[in-house]
Order: C-alpha cells, then structure tokens, then sequence
C-alpha cells in the first residue's frame, strides 16, 4: 500500500492503518492484479471495510471475516455476507470507501442490495460469483430457517450517512419480504467512528469492571473457590449489558451471539416484575477478583456492593439481553424486577476448573427444560398408560433411545402433535421457531397447556399418529407440486397439521387415522387440498416474493392464513376431501359400550364436575354464574349423547368440555381432555367407571 495515509486526517489514519494491518495478507484481491495500483488499493479498503463490519457485527475473527467478502464481478451489491454458527443471523453487507472520508450510501446502492437479497432468498443462484458460490448451501440454509433474522449492513468510511431515499428502501425491506410486525430483518449503519472505535480498542480490550449490588438475603461460599449468590436490581444488570454489551461474555458465549432478543422473557419481567426472581434461572459471573463494600453492618446477608475485576458472563446472555431489552423500554422494571446472580472467584482456581466452568451450557437451553420435563409426574403417568392400555412406548427422559416408530413416540414428538392440534394456531407458529417454546412453563411457553393436565394416552397417540400421516402426506405431494407449493410446505409443514387437525376434530382423530392408515392415496389427497388451500391464501395475502420463514413464525400472520382458509373450507372453495373423515370402523369407546348395553336412560341428567384445581380456577367463576352450565342430559346416541342444558344443543363428552373452555375464556386450556372421566352420574360414577366396568364384565363372561 502506499503512504497516502499521511495525508490523510487522524481518524482516517487509525482507520486505514488498522485495516492494512489486519486484512493485507487475508483479503483475496487476486481478481485485481491487472487493474492500477490505486484502483486496487480502493478496492482492497472497500473489501476491508466489509470485513471489519463483519467482524464487529458478528464478533468473529479476523480470517473468518476475511473469508465472508464477496466483492467483485458477480457480488449481486453484496460486498460481504456472513452466517452465524447457528445460523440463526444472516448478515448482507455493503461498503464504501472513502480516502476523504465522505462515503454514503444512496438509492442505487441500497437497491443493488436488496436486490441481492432477493435473489438469494428466491434461489436464484445464477450468475454468482464463486466467493458466494461456496457459501451457498450455508445461505441457503440459513434463508430457509424460520429462525433467521436477516442483516442488513451499510459500512460506510463517513459519518455513517444514508440517504432519505436509501433508508427508505432498506427499510421497506421488512415489508417486502413478510417481515412487517415481527421484524427480523434489521438495518445497521456503521461509520467512521464505529471502525475508529473498534481499531483502537478491540486489539486489546481491557478486562470489563462492574458493580453488583446484592440485596438482603445473598449468602457467599468460601471454599473452594470464592462464590457468591444473591440478586441485583434489573436496572443495574441492565446497565451492565448497557455499557459492555459483549464485551462481557466469555469467549465461549460470543461466537453463538445473537441480536435477537427472547420477547417471551421480555413479556415475563414486564407482566410480572415482581415475580421474574421466581421465574428466572438469573446470570452467573465469573471473574478474578472480588471486593466487598457494605452499606451497614459487615455481615453476610446485609446489603453490600462487590467490585467484580475481569467479569465475564458465562451464563444468561439471553436474560441479560432481554432485561436491558425490557427496562429500556419500561424503565419501571428496574427497581421492581430483581434478577438471582452467582458470582464465582476464580483468582486461585486450576486451568481445568475454568475451561469446564466457562463451557456451561445456557441455563434456559433446550437440555435444561428436557431434564426439568422428565422430572414431572405426569410424564411418568403417561407413560404408564401407553404401556397399559396401548402396548406402545413413550420416552420422556433425555438421552433414553427412541422407540421405533410402530412402537412409540417421545415426548418430543408429542408435544409437537399436540401443538399442532391445539386449537390456539399461536402454539404452531411458535413452534415453527424453536421445539423450546413447548417445554417451557407458562407463562413464557406451552408446557402446561399440553400437559397440564395430563392428556389420555390414547388420544395421544392418534394425534401423533396423524401428524406422522400429515407429514409423510406432504413429502410425497412434493414430488409432484410446484416449486412454490414446495416451498410453501417446506416452511408451513406445522401450520399445515394445524389446519388438518381442525379439520378433522380430535373427537373423530382416530377415524380419521384408521381411514389414512387404509387409504394412502386419499390421505395424500386429503392433504394436498389443504395444501393448495394455503398456499392459495399465502398468495393472495402476501404475494409470492414473501419470506415464508418469517410467514410461519408470526402467530398473527399464522391466525390470518388459517381463518382464510377456514372459510374457504366452509364456503366449499377447498376441495371437498379436506372437509371430511373417510368411513372408517370406530373403536368401541366408553360411550359406544353404553349406548350398545343401554347402561343409561334417555333423559338422564349428568353433571360436569372440573378435574383438576387449574381448571376449576380458571372456569368455576363462570360455572358457578348459571348453574345449568353444569348440567347435560343423556340420550343414547353414540356421535352425541349429551344434550348440554345451557343451549340446549347436542354434544359428545369431550366436545362439550372442550366448549365449555371456550365459553369460559380459558386460554390455557389443554389440548385434550378425556371427557367421559368428567361426566358424573349422580350416585353411580363417570361415564369413564360405568363403561370401564361394563368391559371388565363382559371380559369375565367371554373367560367364563
């Protein structure tokens, strides 16, 4: 490179420095060997500078950001493009050079960008240069994830200036591709001062000072390494995150770092300050050196403040994102929240210690809430029944094999049947974004609208039965549709089982199952309607340019497409194989053995008796505001037997029950209920104990 640099103003010296230094041997510019030297020396800034905004947005090292420039011939407007490990966050970078300082990026430049974007995103890969080339299938990948959060970067050697009509096309972007509402695609300009900033203090960042002010009630260890536990005000956690920001994670936490922001932490701690100490696993701290001020007396327990040396997080970066993310915008959560802390000391600890120590996994990680599921007792239930009634298998415990799939499921596999056939679509879309959402505890996730109450083994099994159909359904109609339809189902697979379990109706599930399990062909056909219905709405919606991952990760997005094709369906503008059952042979349930054996009269009045204390919280208000809510009367037929004296309309156990909830507005109803455990024949038992003992009897009579 030449020595123009000294003509150039201070920061600008720093800046150009700094990216010589670091990029001179690791940025490919072998395309440019027949241009002029100062031609090649701009365009080696340029690449440069797309790798340095890659290695301060994602926190990568210098030859990784190096290997993520794709400037040249061939780049589509894309100069850099990163993925993350996860690849959860995609970043598209565009850069520009200035040796004076004043670069910007007009409309031409934001169009060239969005515009690669889209090629991208529709797989259209001819023509691309073979720096990208040989990211494609990580690309392609990420794309493809309904996880992704897109990135959308201008690194600009100026005041970080974007013009009006720039910033408009970038931020139309979120719209343009579905993103609107839900946004992850995020915008970032990094100027002259973000590259300065970063030249002269990333090399050597000096080791991160902070506050902790632990509140009565924290207790400290001593032996063998140094430990304190307590809780800080979120305010200050916050502000740790605030003023550090990764600075503060450990090395092992900054390569899986992500932009996004856990809402269902934020929802908790603003919903619920005073409760998110119960909720939250908190933060752990390690660090070098530890100095303990107290306010009063010197006691352990008593207010004090400690000054942490060398603090690194090593876990609940998620947390400590979302509560600077909260308080930031609810500035009342930070005397009101308070978050647990563990700080470690390990000034004397052995090298063995930290590298295990530093290797903890994320306490609200998918592992974590598997082992906090096998240790609930409904599982084990479940499991119980499975065996008895079914024969079958049913694996909760993590690390267990699975089953084959004739002879079981995991729990794994039935919660995500049971998402899909809960009647609240959210369930799905949420889903479609990470399997954690179904195993966290409510309020944050759907653990207890699944298995709250435990669901009958039985009922269990035949949705995981139809999921299994639905999905085997779809990867045969793929052979065959159109690419678009293709995609669509890609994306859409669990708004898809939704929609066919709504369909269907838990009541007739079995059936339905019996009728697939005989029919493939109509099962695949069945499907395909809803297929074409869907993307039929998705279309007329939202247009074939959107981003479908982002599509079937929003619950609102999600609600629309299904109430379309819901009344689609009922208009009779979807074929009419999705709107019914198969004739099938039904299993001899509870209510078949008493309407065949005659066991109760017509006329006979039942009552509706809650079965467990959440439900009888959450609808004994409304029970109890009309008494007739309670009450149904019998007649013998097997579809409906139950004439419900509220409406005076025809019900079958379960169906009723599941109305009721409805009615009642219990949100966090579960997806299945066993209704004839629920319906009491005053003096004699539930509809559950007369059928049970009318097998048990005809059992002896064949035996005899």
């Amino acid at each position: 490179m030449d020595d123009a640099s000294d003509d150039l103003p201070g920061v600008m010296r720093v800046v150009r420095g700094h990216l010589t230094e670091t990029y001179a041997d690791l940025i490919d510019v072998g395309d440019l060997d027949r241009r002029p030297p100062q031609v090649r020396d701009l365009s080696f800034l340029s690449r440069a500078l797309a790798a340095q905004a890659v290695r301060i947005l994602t926190e990568c090292s210098a030859p990784e950001a190096a290997a993520a420039v794709t400037d040249g011939e061939g780049d589509h407007g894309i100069d850099a493009i990163a993925v993350s490990p996860n690849g959860s966050d995609i970043w598209f970078v565009q850069a520009k050079w200035s040796d004076r300082g004043r670069a910007v990026l007009g409309e031409d430049g934001a169009l060239k960008l969005v515009a690669g974007l889209r090629r991208l995103a529709n797989r259209h890969y001819d023509g691309v240069n073979v720096k990208i080339n040989r990211q494609l299938t990580r690309i392609d990948e990420a794309l493809s994830s309904p996880r992704c959060t897109v990135h959308l970067v201008a690194a600009l050697a100026g005041g970080g200036e974007v013009t009006f009509q720039a910033e408009q096309r970038l931020t139309r972007v979120g719209q343009e591709f579905g993103f609107d509402g839900r946004t992850p695609v995020k915008v970032h300009t990094l100027g002259l001062a973000d590259f300065h900033t970063f030249a002269r203090l990333h090399a050597a960042p000096g080791p991160v000072q902070i506050t902790a002010t632990l509140t009565q009630g924290w207790h400290t260890v001593h032996t063998p390494y140094l430990a304190f536990a307590g809780s800080v005000p979120a305010g200050e956690a916050a502000a740790w995150f605030e003023a550090h920001g990764p600075h503060l994670l450990a090395p092992a936490l900054r390569n899986t770092r992500s932009d996004r922001i856990d809402q269902a932490i934020v929802e908790q701690l603003v919903e619920e300050p005073e409760n998110f100490w119960y909720y939250s696993n908190g933060v752990t701290l390690m660090c070098d050196s530890v100095q303990a001020q107290f306010f009063g007396r010197r006691l352990q327990g008593e207010p004090a403040r400690l000054e942490l040396g060398n603090a690194r997080l090593i876990n609940g970066a998620r947390t400590l994102a979302a509560v600077a993310h909260a308080v930031a915008q609810h500035p009342a959560t930070a005397e009101q929240a308070l978050v647990p802390l563990r700080v470690i000391c390990v000034d004397n600890a052995p090298e063995g210690f930290l590298s295990q120590l530093s290797a903890m996994p994320q306490s609200d990680s998918h592992t974590d809430l598997l082992d906090q599921v096998a240790a609930d007792p409904q599982q084990l239930r479940i499991r119980e029944e499975f065996a008895a009634e079914l024969g079958k298998q049913y694996v909760f415990k993590r690390g267990a094999p699975p089953p084959a799939p004739s002879a079981g499921c995991t729990v794994q596999e039935a919660a995500l049947a049971l998402a899909c056939a809960h009647r609240d679509v959210s369930l799905s879309a949420h889903t479609s974004a990470g399997l954690e959402h179904l195993f966290r505890p409510s309020p944050a996730g759907a653990y207890n609208r699944l298995f709250g109450q435990t669901p009958p083994g039985r009922q269990i099994w035949a949705v995981v039965q139809a999921h299994r159909l639905v999905q085997n359904a779809l990867a045969d109609i793929a052979r065959t549709e159109s690419p678009w339809r293709r995609e669509v189902m890609d994306h859409g697979d669990l708004l898809i089982s939704h929609l066919a379990f709504q369909s269907i109706g838990l009541e007739d599930i079995e059936d339905w199952v019996h009728s697939a399990q005989q029919d493939p062909d109509w099962a695949k056909q069945w499907t395909g309607d809803i297929v074409r219905s869907l993307a039929a709405a998705v279309t007329d919606r939202y247009g074939q340019s959107v981003f479908l991952a982002s599509v079937f990760t929003d619950a609102s997005k999600c609600r629309v497409l299904a109430e379309i094709v819901s009344r689609a369906s009922a208009t009779g503008n979807q074929e009419s194989t999705a709107n019914t059952v198969a004739p099938a042979r039904r299993r001899r349930n509870s209510i078949s053995v008493l309407v065949d054996h005659g066991r109760i009269p017509d006329g006979t009045r039942l009552i509706y008796r809650p079965g467990s204390p959440p439900e009888e919280a959450a609808i004994g208000d409304w029970l109890h505001e009309n008494p007739r809510r309670y009450l149904a009367t019998w007649v013998n037929d097997r579809q409906r037997p139950l004439i419900w004296e509220a409406d005076q309309q025809a019900y079958s156990p379960t169906g009723l029950i599941m109305h009721i909830w409805r009615e009642a507005g219990w949100g966090e109803a579960p997806v299945a209920v066993q209704g004839p455990a629920r319906w009491f024949l005053p003096g004699e038992g539930t509809l559950a104990d007369l059928a049970g003992e009318l097998v048990r009897a005809a059992a002896l009579d064949g035996g005899a």
